[in-house]
Formats: structure tokens, sequence, C-alpha cells
């Protein structure tokens, strides 16, 4: 395994996850963070590198692209150019995260059930007459919270007003789909696909909301964890999220772009629709903090990680996951900043890091950086807490015992305590 090596692109906590499951070897992350310049098999690359010569130069063997904006951009594309081995699909495959319009389009190609929509390009397009029974979605990468479900009309204009406007990080500024609100479980489904085949990873069960009880606004996730029980996954409803799966991998093979990488697809178990499940969105890249969890298992279960990442650019390695039984649950739970989504504030010292913790409790850094001698705040989800443990509640319990004064902590942190939620008992 000596000539194993990787460059993961990416800053945030999927990026810290992939660096803490792939392997204890010559690890490369531009630019990372704090927690990844930790690790002593790691180095950070500076912003200002050139990661495309860098791999080169130093003959990777594996890159690993964590965000959607590099992906959209086409860097998978320019690594690929350069003769080089890279988990992430083309930035034409991409379209599917980058353009919701284009998601919707190409599902209804290839008869794959999503929400009814349409798309409207001015307030005058809006059609709704009751702001309660559709959502609104930017049409454009806007850090996962360019979803909005109006609770009133002038919720919705506003909304609408403020996407049309640039508002959403630009997303929305050509157009804004506006889908049926469907109601029931929602469920991250992970693919990994070569293009001709895949393998579904582990279900898990983000929450979207800032607050306890999915209140508040929409963030780009606020903890998560895996396995989905099923309890709230049947074999009858895996089934048709496996054929929905088989359906985009050949649907974009067929559209002669092969996806290969990592495809996310949002499920929702929609109850008007007696429980099938429907697509919601599609990512062209593992979900934050989704990665946290599904791979914290597959690690924990034996799975070689690297070597299944690698193989979508080749031919997808099955064989790396037979015989494995999952022994464990995972649960990551997020501490954002204060004045997360909106404005987080940066800069506030993060302590507790040197913290001993329980067995099967880490930490995962997302928005952090060194200052001296000092980890501090610099986003707006900060740090993941996360547990491991036979069942979810134990891998909660422990989890959260090592938030606040007796773990990690940093002023006006902010957290929900319900992660989980759907498969606790306690």
């Amino acid at each position: 395994m000596a000539d194993r090596t990787a460059l993961i692109i990416g800053s945030g906590g999927r990026e810290h996850a992939f660096a803490k499951t792939i392997g204890n070897i010559p690890i490369y992350v531009h630019p990372g963070n704090a927690g990844t310049e930790l690790m002593p098999n790691v180095t950070n690359l500076a912003p200002e590198v050139d990661a495309v010569a860098f791999a080169k130069e130093n003959n990777i063997d594996v890159v690993i692209i964590g965000p959607e904006a590099p992906l959209v951009a086409g860097m998978s594309d320019k690594f690929r150019s350069a003769g080089l081995t890279v988990v992430g699909p083309s930035a034409y495959a991409a379209q599917l995260e980058s353009s919701k319009s284009f998601a919707c389009d190409f599902m209804e190609k290839y008869g794959i059930a999503y929400p009814k929509s349409y798309v409207a390009r001015s307030l005058g397009d809006f059609t709704a007459t009751d702001a309660t029974s559709v959502v609104l979605k930017a049409d454009g990468l806007a850090g996962g919270k360019g979803v909005v479900l109006p609770e009133t009309m002038e919720e919705a204009t506003a909304a609408l007003s403020e996407m049309f406007d640039g508002g959403y990080d630009g997303a929305g500024e050509n157009g804004v789909v506006i889908q049926e609100r469907l109601s029931g479980p929602e469920v991250s489904a992970f693919a990994l696909s070569d293009g001709n085949d895949y393998v579904l990873l582990p279900f898990a069960q983000d929450h979207k909301r800032l607050k306890d009880g999915d209140k508040g606004p929409n963030t780009g996730g606020m903890g998560a964890y895996a396995p989905v029980p099923d309890s709230i996954v049947s074999p009858e409803q895996y089934r048709k999220i496996d054929e929905i799966a088989r359906k985009t991998i050949d649907g974009m093979k067929a559209d002669g772009e092969p996806y290969k990488g990592i495809l996310y697809i949002g499920i929702m178990l929609a109850e008007q629709r007696g429980g099938d499940p429907v697509v919601i969105e599609y990512n062209v890249r593992f979900g934050d903090p989704e990665t946290e969890v599904v791979l914290t298992i597959l690690e924990n279960a034996g799975v070689d990680v690297y070597g299944l990442l690698k193989s979508t650019d080749s031919v997808i390695d099955k064989s790396l996951l037979d015989g494995i039984t999952l022994n464990s649950s995972a649960l990551t739970i997020c501490l954002a900043a204060p004045g997360y989504p909106e404005s987080p504030r940066k800069g506030d010292e993060i302590l507790g890091l040197d913290t001993v913790l329980p067995d099967g409790v880490f930490f995962h850094h997302a928005g952090t950086k060194t200052e001296g001698d000092k980890v501090v705040t610099n986003g707006g989800r900060v740090m993941y807490v996360t547990g491991v443990a036979p069942t979810i509640d134990q891998a909660a319990t422990s989890a959260y015992s090592a938030i606040g004064e007796n773990g990690v902590y940093f002023d006006g942190m902010q957290y929900r305590t319900d992660i989980g939620k759907q498969a606790r008992t306690m």
C-alpha cells in the first residue's frame, strides 16, 4: 500500500472525514482546515497552489474532490485531462446539482419520480395561490441554503424577490424552480458509480433546519446519523430507491456523459404518493454532514474506503463490500457559529479540543483555522462532534456528552439537541 497517496480538494467537515477514513497514508488537502492540519500524515496546501500541477508533479494516486463548486467549474475534467485518477463527475454531469431545472428535465426524460415543477423567471410567473403548497428552489448553487418553504404569500414573494436579485449567492438570478410541497421522511442515498455500474452505500438522514423540531431557516446541515433503520425505509422502498439510482446512472450514460464519482440522491418518502420515494434533489458529491457518519460506519466495518472511492474512476470494486456487516451506528452534531446561517461570526476561540473523549467519539473540523497556538472559528458550520457505537441511542449519548464546558465549546455556539430523533428510542 506504500504507493497510496491522495489529494483532497476542500476545507470542510466532509474533507476532514475523507482524511480520517481513507487510511494512514500521505494525504494532501487543498486548502484544508485546522483539523487536517493537526493530522500527522496530512499536509495542508496553500490556497494559491495549483492543485492540478501539484498532483501531476507528485504522482498523486487519487484526487478526491469534496465540494460542489469545483466540480461544477470542471475541476475533475482538468485532473482527468492531466492523466490523473479523480473521484468526481464531469462538469456536464455536475449540472444535476448546479441547475435544478436541468435536473427536472433529466428526471422527466428518464421517468424518475420528482415533485411537479415549473420554472419562474419573474414574480409574474409565480402562479401559486397557497404558499404552503410549494417549495421555492433557487436555480443554482447556494451552499445548501437555496430552498425556502414559505408559510405566507408575503414570505413567498419576498423570498422570490431576493432570489431573483441574487441574494442567494447568485442562485436564482436566472430562474427559480417552483415545486409542489410533499411531506414525509427524507433520506440521503449515496451511490458510487463508474459510469456503467454502481453501489449503494448505507442511507443517512440529515437535519437541515437550524433549530430543534425542524424549525428555523434551512442550513447546509445541522447533523446526521446512519444507517437508517428498516422501520423508516422498507425493503420495497429500498428497491425503488435502487431503481432511481439505476435510472440516473443509465440516463447519464445514454446522454453520452457517464457519471463517475459520488451521486447523492435526496429522497422523500412522499405520503402523497403512498410512501413512494421521490427525488427532491441531486448532489454530485457526498453530503456534509452525511460523509462524517456514512464513511465512519463503513470504515468501522472494515471497508477499504480508499479503494472503493478510487474505483469510481475505473471499474467500481463491489467486492470491497462483500461480506461486510455494519456493526455500528454513527451520529454527528454540528456546532454552528453565532449568526449562522445569515451572518456567521468568525474568530471565536474553540475550547476543549484537548478534552479526553469517550470511546468512539471524535471531532470533525469544518469552519476552523489556527491562529498561533489557538484554533478559532472560521465559518458558519464550525465543528462536528461524532459518536460511533452499536446503536444510535448510544452514539447520541456519547456525542452529546462531549459538547459544552466538559467538552468542546465556543462563545455563542448553536446546535440541535434532537439529531437522530427519527431513529432514537431515548
